[in-house]
């Protein structure tokens, strides 16, 4: 069934009532990027807002409000705050000493105005009958309209966002396709310095219906790759060429830098790095949220289809028994020169050893025991639940044969302007014949030997484990084996507004996901076509993901749409396997607007 949020969020200000994050006089306010909360307590909450009309150079002083009700007519705290281009006039407030479990609404004022008002909720102590959240990741601005946050923000149960990752995209208008966009990006060009990151968040925060999603309910972040440059990694990145964008420890910093000013996170501690993000949350006796950070502080570099895979050639003379070819003129041959009955074919056993090679890692030594003890202590603690974020997919997938398709006759793919994404589609394409896991290399499946400890851990520690996760560009529901044993659930969400990893490997008109699946023990069910986000349902018994689809991300006005409903049952030892729910239907109830706020 589809509805448009768009109507009710309308109807509310045409009424001159504001919905959390919509001020009752637009443009009236020098709050131009709403406010936001951010990383919940069950003591305290994060405040975040910006001061977008600051007069130049000049600091700006204001105050800050907490309130159990939307018309501030008894302020439960308030204070006072200072802020100046050296921040980019972002305003972060930690507010302690609140009651567990309790809505607040809060809101800035600054140079005689007032912002919009938000609402947050702290984190719940002791029983708790469930926890609401909506995943998501890859919010390509530029691509779409945000339908999928104003959904987020009309939902009538959300007690926190996740979000896990490229809440912006680093691409300028030379790796974009012009008449895909629905935006142009500010800057035009790829975000490097600090000047560039600043303005592709404040282009960002600038929408709408973000804003509005950001008012509804505190939001827990992790940056991936996006928020710096593609497929970045400790040492580097997939699209950073040090001679072209300087040193990458450089663009690192101001990259953090931006997301720390503009995000509603809690900064690390003075003795930290800016990188250390890592931290966890507890929904009181239901579940515990594990957030590594899985970019910056330990990933190996992401092994590559078009650098590392090794070529061996074999002489099919006799298809039923190839032999391999150890002739020095052969092996010297191009291979556009080689004879009929000389086959290239690529080492899928040495891939898969460079793989799984036990040193690969994606979160470390460190961070192994920090998730190690948080699993133990949740235990401990008596939560049914562990709740582990992943900003890549963790499933072991198979990728399915694509030839039959690419390769038809009169078939033709389109140009592209990522960069190295031609090559990387021919590669994939090839080398999809021999059931490689070639789906995503920066992935968990290209880090298999810490995958296995992890699964190894949570066998150990005993945790009831849900795996949320994103980057993907598919909507996934994964069941994890480990030694043909089921140690957990995975769902993972896609981009909010495209493209989806269909369009990005032009394989449109391919049944990929379902193809995916048929080859991918992990994979319950799969849709590369999916553009949306997961309500996440958790109850002491169980776990339900409805999956919702923005029907027309670039149309200005579209619906959404349940497409998928699902849940796996706690069961001794573990979970269930993931089981069908009814017919999908509509995502949820319009939330009840709030007072306006006064400027």
């Amino acid at each position: 069934m589809r509805h448009d949020r768009r109507q009710f969020l309308g109807a509310g200000l045409a009424l001159g009532i504001a919905t959390p994050g919509r001020a009752a006089a637009p443009g009236a306010t020098p709050f131009r990027h709403g406010v936001a909360s951010g990383d919940p307590h069950a003591d305290g909450l994060l405040l975040w807002t910006r001061v977008s009309d600051a007069p130049p150079g000049q600091p700006v002083n204001g105050r800050w409000q907490l309130a159990a009700s939307a018309d501030f007519a008894s302020p439960l705290a308030e204070g006072g705050f200072s802020t100046d281009a050296a921040r980019d006039y972002t305003v972060k407030v930690e507010v302690d000493g609140l009651r567990p479990g309790t809505d607040y609404f809060y809101r800035f004022t600054a140079l005689g105005r007032h912002s919009p008002v938000g609402r947050a909720r702290t984190l719940p102590q002791g029983a708790l009958a469930e926890l609401n959240i909506a995943l998501c990741c890859c919010a390509v601005y530029f691509r779409g309209y945000f339908h999928a946050y104003a959904e987020m923000a009309a939902m009538a149960r959300l007690d926190v966002v996740l979000f896990l990752g490229d809440y912006i995209y680093e691409y300028g208008l030379k790796n974009l396709t012009r008449e895909q966009l629905v935006h142009l990006p500010d800057p035009a060009h790829d975000t490097v310095t600090l000047d560039d990151y600043r303005r592709r968040y404040a282009q960002t925060r600038s929408d709408p219906s973000l804003q509005a999603a950001h008012a509804r309910a505190p939001w827990i972040c992790m940056w991936d790759d996006h928020e710096l440059a593609n497929d970045d990694w400790s040492g580097g990145a997939q699209n950073h060429v040090s001679e072209r964008d300087g040193p990458w420890e450089a663009r690192k910093a101001v990259a953090v830098q931006a997301y720390l000013e503009w995000m509603p996170i809690r900064d690390p501690a003075p003795q930290l790095r800016r990188y250390d993000v890592e931290r966890s949350f507890a929904f009181g006796q239901l579940a515990t949220l594990i957030l590594p950070e899985t970019r910056l502080k330990a990933r190996d570099r992401q092994l590559s289809l078009t650098r590392d895979i090794e070529w061996r050639l074999l002489d099919v003379s006799d298809p039923a028994h190839p032999v391999p070819v150890s002739d020095p003129a052969l092996l010297a041959l191009a291979p556009a020169a080689l004879p009929a009955h000389i086959k290239r074919v690529p080492d899928a056993a040495a891939l898969r050893r460079k793989l799984d090679a036990p040193q690969r890692r994606m979160l470390g030594e460190e961070q192994m025991r920090w998730v190690e003890g948080e699993m133990r202590g949740s235990v401990k603690a008596g939560r049914p639940w562990v709740l582990f974020a992943s900003e890549t997919v963790m499933a072991s997938t198979v990728c399915p044969d694509l030839t039959p398709w690419v390769r038809a006759p009169g078939r033709k793919t389109r140009p592209s302007t990522l960069p190295g994404l031609a090559a990387m589609l021919n590669a994939l394409y090839e080398l999809s014949r021999f059931k490689m896991p070639m789906v995503g290399l920066d992935s968990w499946d290209g880090y298999g030997a810490e995958r296995k400890r992890l699964y190894e851990m949570i066998e150990r520690t005993g945790a009831r484990t849900v795996v949320l996760s994103g980057d993907s560009h598919m909507a996934w529901a994964n069941e994890l084996h480990h030694q043909q044993r089921r140690v957990a659930v995975e769902v993972s969400s896609s981009t909010l507004t495209g493209p989806t990893f269909a369009e990005l490997i032009q394989v449109e008109d391919v049944p990929f996901g379902r193809l995916l699946a048929e080859q991918s023990p992990d994979v319950h069910w799969c849709d590369a076509q999916a553009i949306g986000f997961i309500h996440v349902r958790i109850t002491p018994a169980a776990v339900q993901a409805n999956f919702i689809n923005v029907d027309a991300p670039a149309a200005p006005r579209p619906g959404c749409s349940v497409v998928k409903r699902i849940e796996a049952k706690a069961e001794s030892g573990g979970v269930g396997p993931w089981r069908e729910l009814g017919e999908p239907g509509e995502p949820g109830e319009p939330v009840q607007p709030v007072a306006p706020a006064r400027g």
